[in-house]
This record gives C-alpha cells, sequence and structure tokens, in this order.
C-alpha cells in the first residue's frame, strides 16, 4: 500500500511546521511526518523550511542569525502565538506513534551544508531511539554522504525535482549520485515525475519511490494507484480518505 507522508505538518490544514499541526497530524491515521531543519547561531536544530524568516513568522532576517532562545519567541504566520519550535520538541510528538519520520535538512541561504547540522541531527535521533523510524532527507547530495560516513545504517531520501536536476547536470547523474547510497530512497516533483512515470518506476524501483507534491483529490488518486513507496502532500487526509475509500 502507498504511504501517505504528511508535508510540513500538514500546512494545507494547519500552520506551516508548527507544534500544534504536528499535534493534530499525528492523530491521523497517516503513515509518515515530513518536516524540515535549519541550524541556528548557538547550534542548536529548529523546525522551519526556509532559510528565512519572513513567510512563516512575525519577524525578518536569517534562522541561522538567531539563537534557539531567540526563535522560541519568534510568532509563526496563522500559528495562534506558536513559536519556532525546536527538532526535539517535534521528535517527542511523533515518539509514541508509529509514523515514519523524514526529516529534512536544508542548507543555509547561499545552498551551503550547515556546518556539524548532520551530525547533531543524528545525535538528537538517536537520544530520542528514533533512527530505526528515521529517513533523513536533503535534495543535496553531499548532505546524505556525510549522514551515510556518521552512520552506515541511517535511512535516506533524497528529494529531486527539475531545478535539482538541472544542477546536477540532467536527470541521470543526478539519479546515479543518489543511488549510489546504498538503500536511499527517493522522491520526485509530481512535474518532473509525470513526464516519464515508467521511467522513473524503473530506473529507481517502485519500493524506493515517492512523488510530492500532490494535493488535489484527483492527483492524490492518480498517484496512491500507482506501484510507488509513498505520496507526500499537504493534504493527508484527502489521502487517508482516498486510501480507505471514503
Amino acid at each position: 500500500m502507498v504511504m501517505i507522508v504528511a508535508h510540513r505538518g500538514a500546512r494545507n490544514l494547519w500552520a506551516e511546521n508548527g507544534l500544534a499541526g504536528f499535534r493534530r497530524t499525528a492523530a491521523l491515521p497517516a503513515d509518515a511526518i515530513e518536516f524540515d531543519v535549519h541550524g541556528t547561531r548557538d547550534g542548536g536544530v529548529v523546525v522551519i523550511h526556509d532559510a528565512t524568516l519572513e513567510r512563516t513568522t512575525h519577524a525578518t532576517g536569517l534562522v541561522v542569525d538567531h539563537t534557539v532562545a531567540e526563535l522560541g519567541q519568534i510568532a509563526l504566520r496563522d500559528g495562534r502565538g506558536e513559536t519556532v519550535p525546536t527538532l526535539e520538541a517535534v521528535l517527542e510528538v511523533f515518539k509514541p506513534t508509529r509514523y515514519e519520520i523524514q526529516l529534512e535538512i536544508k542548507t543555509d541561504a547561499l545552498g551551503r551544508p550547515y556546518a556539524g547540522l548532520e551530525q547533531n541531527v543524528v545525535d538528537i535521533s538517536r537520544r530520542l531511539g528514533l533512527m530505526e523510524r528515521t529517513l533523513f532527507t536533503s535534495f543535496a547530495p553531499e548532505v546524505l554522504e556525510t549522514i551515510r560516513a556518521i552512520d552506515p545504517k541511517a535511512g535516506l531520501l533524497a528529494s529531486v525535482d527539475r531545478r535539482s536536476a538541472e544542477m546536477m547536470g540532467g536527470v541521470e547523474p543526478m539519479l546515479d549520485r543518489f543511488l549510489a547510497l546504498e538503500g536511499c530512497a527517493i522522491a520526485v516533483h509530481a512535474a518532473l515525475m509525470q513526464i516519464d512515470p515508467a521511467y522513473f518506476i524503473r530506473r529507481i524501483g517502485g519500493d524506493k519511490l515517492g512523488v510530492w507534491m500532490t494535493n488535489t483529490v484527483d492527483e492524490i488518486a492518480y498517484w496512491m494507484g500507482q506501484p510507488i513507496r509513498q505520496i507526500t502532500t499537504d493534504r493527508p487526509d484527502l489521502a487517508i480518505l482516498e486510501r480507505d475509500g471514503g
């Protein structure tokens, strides 16, 4: 059965990457949660998608220019007083559940990996006993290669789209590099995958292949009918209805 992955804490239902949304998502019968992390000025790890604060909070500037404590005082847009959460706080929400955790390690505003961020997220996941349920994800192959060097058994998932393929010299060299990481799953943006779904299924293997984003009823129904590992969606409620025949 195709797994349902809730994207950024089901951001079309609740405030993006907010703790309240994560708690509500954890109560849904989906299969996995996806969220993003950035490093902070004092070496912490927080859950937020962008390297900058403007889009999802009421502050400005770079995430990395703030401490964990400072970010804990910055309100999320539409978050009813919620602030930027730490990685530990989000993982604690999902620790009691059966959810797979897809933890996307972001790069900084210039596209560079944060120094030490990979080690920090592995250390936190280990401390909470969640390594076996976690896929560390990234668009950047060097980030996934660093994770695998830290822990050869770590689960990996590469996110790819047309832009990232262009930056890596095309679809074939991009897939070659990610597939060189044994067992690495790959989530392909729907706009790229729909060009030739059979190619990606054949090239990657359906058991390691996902698609993002799938947010309409028709998109969800189509991709859930394909022989793939997962769909990633901002509307896990719609995907659950499709899966359960509702």
